[in-house]
């Protein structure tokens, strides 16, 4: 699980920023969190809310430039492209004092009841520092690097744990670059440890909300695409089956085929999904089925929730981390609902990580403590997290009790009323102005309409 994750320089964020899932709140029921064998536990979800542009997106790309830096993804030829995160690396670029700084990234996470911190520095050129520290009972280094002249660092593991065989070959062969971790070197060539932490990452998914794929190697596999049938019934979408639509690959016009090499074209070629819906008669008998196209025939929310489906349905049966990005996004509140609350329901460490302009998810009662009494809400205080950005464009995240500890009142009405800020100012005169009204029916909003207390 995803104790902590650090960050700094990256895109809005200038200074250093922590998102922390170390729950505040003791519980009884473990509803919210779960136990770690150290003195605290762990939340099941969390969100991030702020204002457009306010740099929630830019908090979850930090975590993946990070993920794709010790995972990278790999050619057709299965070979990892080290040196991919550069093209997601972006240090802040309104500041001078932030020019010549490096980025910084770190987690803290726990795998098998044992807590690692694992962090780096980095500019564009490459790694300036890294770090990999164990905790079992008190913290120990594994391993380190530091940048020397040129291209030459400063390396040491602890052997105690890493397999000094596999580190003298991978050192004395020249292999380590500034493109490329240490831990992600020692990993590639089966070190136990190593592994067991870049595999956290690879199975750790950020999905994007401008670029999700279909899940095409699920759905072509029966098993898999009927799991991800059942999901979508779940949730009353009357979907009877799914698959991936085949065509000739005579049928594909020419610039297109031109764009696709002669390896690809020896396989089956798919232009979507189909998908399968039953078909009645005038009395409302069933009489047979009808295909549609997913990308052509389906609402913008089934698609959405098909292509969430795969990462929802992975997190929740093998305890992996999920991040979302405006999870909701074309689907209904109720949906979402149920979707944190089977992360909830989880007891093998999954856990969902949202951002999300839907307030109303702040305010939905779940039931009741023991007491009977007090209501039990989506999320607690301890689970929020505000996103601001300044006007020198610098973001900010911190928890909502940042701004005010003691939250009596709905969460969801002190933060539409301001009192916990991530909210937009809104300013009409010029929109006024730009269509012709004039300075006498301009609007005045109100403070608590303006995030003001």
């Amino acid at each position: 699980m995803l104790v902590s994750f650090s960050f700094g320089n990256f895109k809005s964020f200038k200074e250093e920023n922590t998102i922390s899932f170390v729950a505040e709140q003791n519980e009884t029921d473990g509803m919210y969190s779960a136990e770690s064998p150290f003195e605290y536990s762990v939340l099941k979800a969390a969100a991030v809310y702020g204002a457009n542009a306010s740099g929630k997106s830019k908090l979850f790309e930090a975590f993946d430039c990070m993920r794709k830096l010790v995972c990278p993804p790999r050619n057709k030829k299965t070979i990892p492209v080290f040196d991919f995160w550069k093209t997601q690396f972006a240090p802040f670029r309104l500041s001078t004092a932030s020019a010549g700084a490096p980025t910084f990234f770190e987690v803290v996470i726990l795998i098998d009841d044992i807590q690692y911190r694992y962090g780096v520095e980095l500019d564009g050129n490459g790694i300036l520092d890294e770090w990999l520290y164990r905790k079992k009972e008190r913290e120990s280094l594994l391993l380190s690097r530091k940048k020397q002249d040129g291209n030459s660092a400063e390396t040491k593991v602890g052997k105690a744990y890493i397999n000094s065989r596999i580190y003298a070959n991978v050192i004395s062969a020249g292999m380590l670059t500034p493109d490329v971790p240490l831990l992600t070197l020692l990993a590639t060539f089966n070190d136990e440890l190593c592994k067991q932490i870049v595999v956290w990452f690879g199975r750790t998914a950020v999905i994007s909300a401008n670029d999700m794929m279909m899940p095409i190697e699920a759905l072509m596999d029966e098993g898999s695409k009927q799991e991800i049938i059942n999901f979508m019934r779940s949730f009353d979408f009357n979907i009877e089956d799914l698959a991936m639509h085949e065509m000739s690959i005579d049928d594909v016009p020419d610039k297109i085929r031109s764009m696709i090499s002669d390896e690809e074209t020896k396989g089956p070629v798919f232009d979507g999904v189909q998908t399968t819906h039953r078909m009645y008669n005038e009395l409302y008998e069933r009489v047979g089925v009808n295909q549609f196209m997913m990308e052509r025939d389906e609402s913008f929310g089934t698609n959405r929730l098909l292509r969430l489906s795969w990462p929802i349905l992975k997190a929740l049966k093998e305890g992996r981390t999920l991040f979302v990005d405006e999870i909701d996004s074309g689907i209904h509140p109720f949906i979402v609902t149920a979707i944190i609350r089977l992360f909830y329901k989880a007891g093998n460490g999954a856990q969902l990580i949202i951002n999300t302009q839907n307030t109303s998810l702040l305010s939905c009662p779940i039931g009741y403590e023991e007491n009977g009494k007090d209501k039990k809400y989506l999320f607690r205080k301890d689970q929020v997290y505000i996103v601001n950005k300044n006007r020198y464009g610098e973001s900010n995240v911190y928890p909502i009790t940042h701004f005010q500890r003691n939250i009596r009142t709905s969460i969801e009405k002190m933060y539409l009323d301001g009192r916990l800020t991530g909210v937009p100012y809104v300013e009409l005169d010029n929109i006024y102005d730009l269509i012709g009204h004039g300075s006498q029916e301009k609007e005045e909003l109100l403070p608590e309409e303006r995030g003001e207390e």
